[in-house]
């Protein structure tokens, strides 16, 4: 490696750990100051509760933090007339942009694994915490894996193959009930369940009594059965979020069994390609910066190249939610939904150093 090339690595690294910090501090110090000043909930509470916050939000902080290093490296060279002095030797821009982008090609591939391997369990610790810790309700339990969904609340154990909350309809439900030592009383398993006016109704299934006084349980089948519990649609809703504690494989398997049921996964195939496109948008936003770092000097000056980043980001930002949006109400196809913005900002950052360069 040349010395030119450790000293670009080492200029960019600089500026993108200082940019990922400030921006994650401004981010935890916002959030944390309006949840103090609301006092719902203790203080140690809510700082361990948006500690395990921090992960996620360094993710998200990632790719704007690029787009600053980027600038600021360039820029810095170019003030500094070191871009002069690299093309005089014969190092061009093509040269220089080609060692960062290696950098944050491996930066991308390091937030894909962040996001496959670290996200989902402190994503299941954070939600946990939060509805035994902050809420109280310590007897909650939501795990949903591949092939299942586990719900606990009091003395019953929810198992539901699916839950489609637009119909309010759970396909294949399990219900555990046991007394206050733990001792399993009666089973309740069901084709489907639906939920209406009067309450949860099960659809073609069979409810098995354990008893003390019996060596075998009782069961009997039923066409159609009233349930009375406490849970209603809402309660199951925080199956939706509990699909970010899937890892990829996980999440595949888990779209592949909820259509074949018959429900719409496009909210969760927008989810899949999302985590993907999210890890590689650090690539785009740093393509992005390069004609802006590389103009005339006196075109502007620090604070001008920093205008620049904040507005990329919000423009790009709203088109990647937008066109996440779309995918999810199927006006367009899922992959196509969360990859469309990153090729219309990199064909555009592509044209506008094309232009430059002529």
């Amino acid at each position: 490696m040349k010395i030119i090339d450790r000293y670009i690595i080492i200029s960019f690294s600089k500026n993108f750990f200082l940019a990922v910090f400030a921006l994650t501090s401004l981010y935890v110090f916002q959030a944390l100051l309006g949840e103090l000043l609301d006092a719902e909930y203790p203080t140690h509470q809510i700082i361990i509760h948006n500690l395990l916050f921090v992960p996620q939000i360094v993710v998200q902080m990632t790719p704007p933090s690029i787009l600053i290093a980027t600038i600021l490296t360039l820029s810095g060279l170019n003030r500094a007339n070191e871009l002069t002095a690299c093309y005089s030797v014969g190092i061009g821009l093509s040269r220089i942009v080609g060692v960062i982008l290696t950098l944050v090609f491996m930066v991308s591939c390091l937030m894909l694994v962040i996001q496959d391997r670290i996200l989902p369990p402190v994503y299941k610790k954070r939600t946990t915490y939060y509805w035994r810790e902050m809420k109280k309700k310590t007897d909650f339990f939501l795990d949903v894996k591949q092939d299942k969904i586990w719900y606990r609340s009091k003395s019953l154990i929810y198992n539901l193959r699916t839950f489609n909350n637009e119909t309010k309809t759970i396909h294949g439900m399990a219900i555990y009930s046991f007394d206050d030592y733990f001792n399993l009383l009666q089973v309740i398993e069901a084709d489907r369940a639906t939920y209406t006016s009067a309450g949860w109704k099960l659809m073609d299934g069979t409810v098995t009594v354990f008893s003390k006084d019996d060596d075998f349980p009782l069961s009997q089948k039923f066409k159609e059965k009233d349930l009375l519990i406490t849970e209603n649609p809402r309660d199951f809703q925080e199956i939706e979020k509990e699909v970010d504690g899937l890892r990829l494989k996980e999440l595949v398997t888990y779209i592949k069994r909820t259509k074949a049921t018959g429900i719409d996964t496009k909210s969760y195939e927008v989810k899949f390609h999302s985590r993907i496109s999210l890890s590689f948008i650090p690539m785009v936003m740093c393509i992005l910066g390069v004609p802006f770092s590389v103009r005339n000097r006196r075109e502007g000056g620090l604070a001008k190249d920093l205008g620049f980043c904040l507005s990329f980001t919000f423009f790009y930002w709203l088109f990647y939610s937008m066109g996440l949006s779309l995918g999810t109400n199927g006006a367009l196809p899922p992959w196509l939904a969360a990859w469309l913005p990153s090729a219309i900002f990199a064909a555009v950052a592509v044209t506008l150093i094309a232009r430059r360069q002529n």
